[in-house]
């Protein structure tokens, strides 16, 4: 018997969120951006900082999912891989903390060039599909992973 939690909305009529597409090469630098900062900030606490709060200030929470969608992309063949509108205000905060923590240079500038990128395609929001939990871009065509731009084993 399947108990139903009290509380919580059926998230099934749920709009997916707003995302702004990056290339799987950006997508790659973003996530070198969110481990040098989260490197910085772990040697400068010494290790003493609560791991979760480490990977708030840093944005490493999202390195995960970065890298599934990067995968999902590459398996779809596409090039296309979303950082949703929420995610960019993760993406400033690491790089704001880079300059206050004395991040490298080089990783800095590139953080930089990366949020300067995404506020270029700020009004160009793509819509998404969850593919096996994994949020990806709805081809151009409105087909979803359901359809015929899903991978086939056959």
């Amino acid at each position: 018997m399947r108990r139903h939690r009290r509380g919580k909305a059926d998230r099934s009529d749920e709009q997916p969120p707003l995302a702004l597409q990056t290339s799987i090469n950006e997508t790659k630098d973003l996530i070198e951006v969110l481990r040098h900062a989260r490197t910085q900030i772990t040697e400068l606490t010494r290790g003493d900082a609560h791991q979760e709060l480490v990977a708030k200030a840093s944005g490493s929470a999202l390195i995960s999912s970065l890298y599934a969608r990067i995968g999902l992309a590459v398996v779809r063949g596409k090039d296309a891989v979303p950082v949703l509108i929420t995610e960019i205000g993760q993406v400033e905060a690491a790089v704001l903390n880079l300059e206050s923590y004395d991040g490298h240079e080089v990783v800095l500038c590139l953080g930089h060039a990366l949020l300067q990128r995404l506020e270029t395609r700020r009004d160009a929001y793509r819509s998404l599909c969850l593919v096996d939990g994994v949020w990806a871009i709805t081809d151009e065509t409105g087909e979803s992973a359901s359809g015929a731009a899903a991978p086939s084993l056959t």
